[in-house]
C-alpha cells in the first residue's frame, strides 16, 4: 500500500501540469489573425529612408502588417525578380532597370517616386587637398571611388565624369576603385580607402565623415530617378496595394525629403 500511496502521489503534479495546460489552451485566442507580410527589395540609397517608412506605417497599424526590406544594388535586386524571386514592390536608382522589369511582364504599375542628385565627397580629416572636379587630376589623388559599372550610381558617375572630361584620364591611370553598390562606395571614403567618392547627395547627409565639396550639374548625367513598382501577384494582396499606396502618401514622401530626396510623385491622401 505504501508503493501504490508513492506512486499516485508522482501522478498528482503531472495531473495538476495537465489541467493547467488545458485552461491555459482554452484561454487562447483561435481567432487572431498572422500579420500581413509585404517584401520590398529596395536600391540601397533608399535603405533608411524605406525603413522609417515602414516604422510609421506598421506602427499604425501594430500586429496587422509586416514589412521586410531588403536592399543592395539596383541591377541585382532586379535580376533575382527576373529569375523568380518573391517580391512585392521593387524600388530601382534609376528606370532602367525599372523598365527591364516591365518589359518581363512583372510589372503592375510603375510611378516616378523620387529624385536625387550627385556629389563629390572626400573624407572629413582627409591630408589631400581636393576642392572641386579640377583637383581630381591632382598627382596626389590615387584612388577615387564609384559604383559599379551596372549599379545606377555607377552608371550616373561615368556619365557625369565624362561629361566634365574627366572619365578617360581617370580610368587610364587606373585611379578608379569600383564599389559593390552606393553605400558601400561611401564606406571606401569613411574610412580612408580612397580620396574621393562620387556617391548620391543623400548618402553624404548620412555621416559626419565625410564631407562634400563638389555638385554635379544635374546635366552632366542622365536624370536620377527613383522608380516604384508594384510587382504583379498570383493572386491578390490588399496589403503589398496598400503599402504601395502608401510609399506615395504625404507622410511617407515627406520622410524621403527628410533625408535629402526630391519628391516626384504627387501624393496620395491618407492611405493608412
Amino acid at each position: 500500500m505504501n508503493l501504490q500511496l508513492q506512486s499516485n502521489l508522482w501522478c498528482y503534479p503531472w495531473l495538476l501540469l495537465c489541467g493547467l495546460g488545458v485552461i491555459l489552451g482554452c484561454g487562447k485566442s483561435t481567432d487572431a489573425k498572422p500579420s500581413a507580410q509585404v517584401l520590398i527589395l529596395g536600391a540601397a540609397s533608399t535603405k533608411d529612408a524605406l525603413q522609417e517608412m515602414a516604422n510609421v506605417l506598421q506602427k499604425s497599424k501594430p500586429g496587422e502588417l509586416q514589412i521586410e526590406i531588403s536592399t543592395g544594388p539596383s541591377h541585382a535586386l532586379a535580376q533575382q525578380i527576373l529569375s523568380g524571386a518573391p517580391a512585392d514592390i521593387y524600388i530601382s536608382a534609376n528606370r532602367r532597370w525599372a523598365d527591364k522589369i516591365a518589359e518581363a511582364g512583372l510589372a503592375e504599375q510603375t510611378v516616378d517616386w523620387l529624385g536625387n542628385s550627385l556629389v563629390l565627397v572626400v573624407p572629413t580629416n582627409s591630408p589631400i587637398t581636393i576642392n572641386g572636379l579640377e583637383d581630381l587630376t591632382s598627382p596626389e589623388v590615387k584612388r577615387i571611388a564609384v559604383a559599379g559599372q551596372n549599379v545606377p550610381a555607377g552608371i550616373y558617375a561615368e556619365e557625369a565624369l565624362k561629361h566634365y572630361k574627366l572619365w578617360t584620364t581617370l580610368s587610364t591611370q587606373d585611379l578608379l576603385v569600383r564599389g559593390h553598390d552606393v553605400r558601400s562606395t561611401l564606406t571606401y571614403a569613411e574610412r580612408g580607402e580612397v580620396d574621393a567618392a562620387v556617391v548620391y547627395a543623400t548618402d553624404a547627409l548620412l555621416t559626419d565623415k565625410v564631407r562634400v565639396v563638389a555638385r554635379f550639374d544635374t546635366a552632366s548625367h542622365e536624370p536620377i530617378v527613383y522608380p516604384l513598382v508594384r510587382i504583379k501577384s498570383l493572386s491578390p494582396n490588399p496589403a503589398a496595394d496598400h503599402v504601395f499606396k502608401f510609399l506615395q502618401s504625404a507622410e511617407a514622401l515627406q520622410i524621403g525629403e527628410k533625408y535629402g530626396f526630391v519628391s516626384l510623385e504627387k501624393p496620395l491622401g491618407d492611405t493608412k
